[in-house]
């Protein structure tokens, strides 16, 4: 206010006088409409809404959170290492058929194997698995189930590796039909229980999940 009225003629002193008076009276009404009864009035501060966390849709049961890679093993699985094989030799393993455990536990199950088959069936399964049933080309008696996994089901969506297995069903699903075909599989060995599946190997082995398919001439 000095700037303003210091210069200001005696006549306009009084006014300047009563321009400040008016302005301390709002000031001191504001100030006494903050602080009266010592509480505040201004708004409180708005909690963020929480983030909910993705659980995914609720697929399948038996080792689930094995085929899924959402076991606290996973991490153990040698990705890099992958095992190049035939569906006859993964036919030749040691037998676990039955009384597996909720557990990664098999050396089998720690490695990725690569192999090549002729496609004798694909089925989408209740537990939104693409289930495949594959023959070896040399042996046909000797076959194999691999999974393609959906990568929006409980477990998959929680994997460190989901990413992998989003790749690996738009791999599948631009392959078109493929039953009749040759095809290279790469995928994580997984026992599962012998329940009457369609191509089921001899050991019970399957490559479960996929992570890799395409076409071989």
């Amino acid at each position: 206010m000095a700037d303003r009225c210091g210069g200001e003629s005696e006549g306009q002193d009084g006014a300047c006088a009563l321009s400040i008076s008016h302005a301390r009276a709002a000031a001191l009404s504001v100030i006494v409409g903050v602080v009266a009864c010592g509480k505040s009035t201004s708004t409180p501060a708005v909690a963020p809404t929480p983030v909910p966390i993705a659980s995914g849709a609720i697929c399948g049961e038996e080792r689930w959170n094995l085929k899924t890679l959402s076991d606290l093993d996973a991490i153990r699985v040698d990705f890099v290492g992958v095992t190049p094989t035939t569906i006859a030799a993964l036919n030749s393993l040691t037998p676990h058929c039955s009384g597996l455990p909720d557990v990664r536990t098999f050396a089998e199950e720690f490695r990725v194997f690569e192999a090549i088959g002729l496609v004798q069936l694909t089925r989408n399964e209740d537990d939104r698995d693409v289930h495949i049933a594959l023959a070896d080309p040399a042996d046909p008696s000797r076959t194999i189930v691999v999974e393609v996994a959906d990568p929006s089901c409980a477990g998959a969506v929680q994997s460190p590796f989901v990413s992998m297995l989003s790749q690996a069903k738009i791999q599948f699903g631009s392959l078109g039909p493929i039953v009749g075909k040759r095809v290279r599989v790469r995928g994580v060995g997984f026992y599962d229980f012998a329940h009457g599946q369609t191509g089921r190997s001899q050991s019970c082995i399957e490559l479960h999940p996929v992570l890799s398919m395409m076409l071989e001439p």
